[in-house]
């Protein structure tokens, strides 16, 4: 993951309250906003990126994440009522392996929430809500889950998806996650100071580290340290600390992309090994 700063997609606003609108109204505002992100569930012109929605429509805050699948070499997007998955290697993207992936996603996000999800495309989601075979009542979840719980469950389900990945990535995506997911800058900048010192720690110092991923480890890490150690009198006004977050995720991306290459390099010396 590399988590992603949080996104909010449109209509989102507008199914949060979907209670104090009519159905009808929230459903014009979705089927809107899934033609807009094109999400027919099939494969988009690169070749490389799937979007599919969630049945039935949720209401949960924080649904929010993003994080690389190393081994399947695909990207994990989650936007609020989306899933969105990204080819990130090389070669040809095989469609039914990325909707396999996005099935055991969410299937164990619907686990970890209690609840039941389905992935639909805009033609599916269309029979199910329009008459005379659809109902618009249909569309929508009764459940809630807080913020708080949201997040606990977008956390415990990425943690399960790279159970057998990397370990330092993994903490490295719970630090961001928990630095976007605070309005205090000295907290958000701890967390990205973390993420860092996780790295450092895999590559064995700080220089092997700026060896293999760049400057940018020395210079995240030196911003973060900056932030977390502003004065109390500053500390107690709640701004998001944005430069040394952004800063942290982009050394996560050069980290990811580093194991995608090294990823495609095993590969690549197994397929040569068995072709001899």
């Amino acid at each position: 993951m590399s988590a992603a700063d949080p996104k909010r997609i449109p209509g989102a606003k507008s199914v949060q309250h979907a209670k104090s609108t009519s159905a009808e109204s929230a459903l014009r505002i979705f089927r809107h906003a899934m033609k807009q992100s094109g999400s027919n569930g099939a494969v988009t012109a690169e070749g490389k990126v799937f979007i599919w929605w969630f049945w039935p429509l949720h209401e949960f805050q924080g649904m929010s994440d993003e994080f690389v699948v190393v081994a399947e070499g695909f990207r994990i997007r989650l936007m609020g009522s989306s899933v969105e998955l990204s080819f990130e290697t090389s070669g040809t993207c095989s469609p039914i392996s990325a909707r396999t992936l996005a099935d055991t996603y969410v299937g164990i996000l619907a686990r970890r929430l209690t609840t039941q999800l389905t992935l639909i495309t805009v033609q599916e989601f269309a029979m199910r809500t329009e008459p005379p075979l659809g109902h618009v009542n249909n569309a929508f979840s009764r459940g809630y889950r807080s913020r708080s719980e949201s997040a606990r469950a977008v956390r415990e389900t990425r943690n399960e998806m790279l159970a057998s990945t990397d370990m330092a990535l993994c903490e490295c995506y719970n630090y961001l996650q928990d630095a976007y997911g605070t309005s205090l800058p000295e907290v958000a900048a701890s967390a990205a100071y973390k993420a860092i010192e996780v790295l450092e720690d895999r590559f064995g110092s700080q220089t092997k580290a700026v060896d293999t991923l760049g400057k940018i480890v020395k210079e995240a890490k030196t911003a973060a340290n900056q932030k977390r150690h502003i004065p109390k009198k500053v500390q107690m006004q709640p701004k998001t600390s944005v430069e040394p977050v952004e800063l942290a995720r982009q050394v996560i991306q050069r980290y990811e992309r580093y194991l995608l290459e090294l990823h495609g390099c095993a590969q690549a010396s197994t397929q040569t090994f068995v072709g001899k």
